[in-house]
């Protein structure tokens, strides 16, 4: 293995997609777009487009960062199907990333607890709460129903994720206009974060072994694989 630790990073978790290329945690050239269901058609040009630019060709690269949700189940299978027949082809480690810790993690520092939101279809919202003072591990993630979460907002949390925007005027009107809520567009998650969290993964030896990697979608069926990954997690 190069000395260098040179990841690629995919996130297909909703449809907003990124591939990035690091060199030891640096974005050195990352690809956001809008997919729309297109995900199986677009990663792999998208993944050479972004290797191009980054001056790297699939030889170099010696780990592969992959966002495992929760999110759309057809989405996320395509990048992580393509990430593992990648890492398998090239023995290489993979990191696993949780999606809404994506979201969190520009967040964590600014001393508050901080709330991502990703919409779950039209009525319904995946949310990751992480309380300041806790790890990337230890949020408490969770579907929830969409009125049931604005009747019941997290307090004193800084609010971000890929459905701020849309529920912006909502968490306005009941939390007022003061109140911290990070309403970029999307897409708001970024192959710099999943840099900065994979390489510290890696340097830890927190890597994932293949046989071990499944997606989250925060169904009854995968409720046991968040927990492990999650102990706060709960679902319907």
């Amino acid at each position: 293995m190069s000395d260098q630790d040179i990841a690629l990073a995919i996130d297909t978790s909703t449809r907003y997609a990124v591939v990035g290329v690091s060199r030891d945690g640096q974005s050195i050239a990352e690809l956001s777009w809008r997919s729309d269901r297109n995900h199986s058609v677009e990663l792999v040009p998208a993944i050479q487009r972004t290797l191009a630019q980054a001056h790297v060709s699939i030889e170099d690269i010696t780990v592969i960062h992959i966002a495992i949700g929760p999110g759309a189940f057809s989405a996320l299978r395509v990048g992580m199907s393509t990430a593992m027949a990648m890492a398998t082809g090239r023995d290489i480690p993979i990191i696993t990333i949780g999606t809404l810790e994506i979201e969190v993690h520009p967040y964590l520092d600014l001393g508050q607890d901080v709330t991502a939101i990703i919409g779950a279809g039209r009525t319904r919202l995946y949310i990751g709460t992480f309380k300041r003072e806790d790890s990337l591990s230890n949020g408490h993630v969770y579907l929830e129903d969409r009125d049931k979460f604005l009747e019941n907002l997290p307090v004193d949390s800084i609010f971000c994720g890929e459905a701020v925007a849309e529920l912006r005027s909502e968490l306005i009107g009941r939390l007022g206009p003061d109140y911290k809520i990070v309403s970029a567009p999307p897409p708001t998650r970024s192959a710099s974060v999943m840099a900065e969290i994979g390489h510290a993964k890696l340097k830890s030896g927190d890597t994932t072994d293949l046989a071990d990697i499944e997606p989250i979608y925060l169904r009854s069926s995968q409720v046991a694989s968040a927990a492990r990954r999650w102990p706060n997690t709960k679902t319907e």
